[in-house]
C-alpha cells in the first residue's frame, strides 16, 4: 500500500514539475496562433473586470499583460476628441394612411412577412388593432433560441411588441471570441422622447435594483446605466462615477479621461463625447468607450477579444433608440467582446453608440420583470444595487 502511494506521489511531483518547467512557459511565451489567442482571451477577459483581475496578474508576466493590454491603449487614443455631431439629420415624414401602415412604418426592422403569419395564427393580438398590439413572449431570463415565428430583418427573434410604447425587444444570440456563445436581448425604443435617466432612491448614499427604479418611475423597460464607486470593494452602488444629469438636473460632475459623457439632448438626440458645455442635455450619464460616433465604427479591428456581461446604448438616424444587454460568466451565456457589440449596433443602424456599465451591473428589465440574467456572487435574479438607469416611460 505505502509503495502505491509513493508511486503515486511520485508521478504527481513529475507531472507537476513538467507543467512548471514545460507547459507553463509554452503557454505564455510561444507563438502559436491558436495559442496566443488563448491566451490573450484569457488576459483580455481577466483584466477586462474589476475583481477578477488576479486571474491575470498572479501567474502571468506583467510584460506579457501590458503587451496584450497594449491594445486598448490605442481603442482610447482613437477615441480622443471624437463627439457626436448630428447635423441637419432629416427626420422621415409620416405617410401612412391606415393604421397597418403606420405600424410597419414605426417598426421598420419587423419581418412583416413572418409577423402576418403570426397574427394569422394568433388573431387574438390584432383583436384591438395595430396600434394597440401588445406582444410579450419573453420566458425565463436564461432562455435562449426562442422559436416565435417573428424575426427582424436583421435575422433576430422577436420576443415582445408594444405599439403603444413604440418598444421592440428580440433575442440576441451567436458565437463571439474562440466559438463562445453569447445571449441577450436588444430593445428598439420608437419614442427617443420617452428615454430618460432615472436615479435610485439613495443617491449618493445607497444604490437600488434597475427594476426599482422601473417601478418608483412608472417606467416600462429600464437598463443599467453608470458605473459606481466601489472603493476597496465595499460600495453600496448609490455613488455614481462620472457625470450625471437627470430630467434636466445636473448632479454630479464629469471625470473626463478617456471617458465619455452619453445622453441625451433636448431635440432627443443621442450625445457622446467629452463635452465642456453640458447646458443643452436633459439626461446624461458617464462611461467608455464609445462605439459609433457620427455613423463611424470606433472598435472594429481593434481585436479586443475579451467577453463579458455588457450592456450598451445607441440611436439610429431615424431616432430608434437601440438598448442592448448581453449575458456573461454564464452557462447559457459567456460574454460578448466589445467588438460584437458595436457589430450589433451597426446592424440596427446606430449613428451614435456607447459601451454603459457592464460585468455584474448588466440587466435589462421589462414590464417589473429581469429578462436577462445578471451574474452576480449571490446568485440575485435582480442583479446589484446600482446608482442610475436609463429608463423608458
Amino acid at each position: 500500500m505505502n509503495g502505491a502511494r509513493h508511486r503515486f506521489a511520485l508521478g504527481l511531483t513529475c507531472f507537476f514539475l513538467i507543467c512548471v518547467t514545460v507547459v507553463y512557459p509554452f503557454l505564455l511565451y510561444t507563438p502559436n496562433a491558436f495559442v496566443s489567442r488563448w491566451r490573450e482571451w484569457y488576459i483580455e477577459t481577466a483584466m477586462g473586470t474589476m475583481t477578477h483581475q488576479w486571474l491575470a496578474t498572479w501567474f502571468i508576466p506583467g510584460d506579457i499583460i501590458e503587451e496584450v493590454m497594449a491594445k486598448r491603449y490605442l481603442l482610447n487614443q482613437k477615441q480622443e476628441g471624437i463627439t457626436s455631431a448630428w447635423g441637419n439629420v432629416d427626420d422621415k415624414d409620416t405617410k401612412a394612411s391606415t393604421p397597418k401602415e403606420q405600424f410597419y412604418q414605426t417598426f421598420s426592422e419587423l419581418d412583416e412577412d413572418s409577423f402576418e403569419a403570426f397574427l394569422r395564427d394568433n388573431p387574438e393580438y390584432i383583436a384591438d388593432g395595430y396600434d394597440h398590439i401588445n406582444i410579450d413572449l419573453i420566458g425565463d431570463a436564461t432562455q435562449k433560441n426562442y422559436n416565435t415565428g417573428i424575426v427582424t430583418k436583421q435575422g433576430d427573434t422577436v420576443l415582445a411588441i408594444n405599439a403603444e410604447h413604440g418598444i421592440l425587444i428580440a433575442e440576441i444570440v451567436g458565437e463571439d471570441s474562440l466559438g463562445m456563445e453569447y445571449a441577450g436581448k436588444v430593445a428598439l425604443c420608437k419614442k427617443p422622447e420617452n428615454v430618460f435617466v432615472g436615479t435610485c432612491e439613495g443617491l449618493f448614499s445607497y444604490g437600488s435594483y434597475v427594476s426599482d427604479m422601473v417601478r418608483n418611475y412608472d417606467a416600462i423597460l429600464g437598463i443599467n446605466a453608470s458605473g459606481f464607486a466601489d472603493y476597496e470593494g465595499n460600495g453600496t452602488g448609490g455613488l455614481p462615477y462620472g457625470f450625471l444629469k437627470s430630467q434636466g438636473e445636473k448632479l454630479q460632475s464629469a471625470v473626463g479621461d478617456t471617458w465619455k459623457i452619453i445622453g441625451f439632448d433636448e431635440e432627443d438626440h443621442l450625445q457622446i463625447g467629452a463635452f465642456t458645455d453640458t447646458s443643452n442635455l436633459r439626461d446624461a450619464v458617464e462611461f467608455h468607450p464609445a462605439l459609433i460616433i457620427n455613423g463611424e465604427n470606433l472598435v472594429a479591428g481593434t481585436g479586443l477579444n475579451e467577453q463579458q456581461p455588457r450592456t450598451a446604448i445607441g440611436q439610429a438616424e431615424d431616432g430608434t433608440v437601440i438598448m442592448l444587454v448581453v449575458d456573461g460568466r454564464q452557462f447559457h451565456s459567456f460574454g460578448i467582446s466589445i467588438e460584437r457589440c458595436a457589430g450589433i449596433m451597426e446592424s440596427y443602424h446606430a449613428y451614435q453608440a456607447s459601451m454603459l456599465d457592464g460585468g455584474s451591473s448588466s440587466v435589462m428589465v421589462y414590464r417589473g420583470r429581469e429578462i436577462t440574467s445578471p451574474t452576480t456572487l449571490s446568485k440575485n435574479p435582480e442583479g446589484r444595487y446600482l446608482p442610475d438607469a436609463f429608463l423608458i416611460r
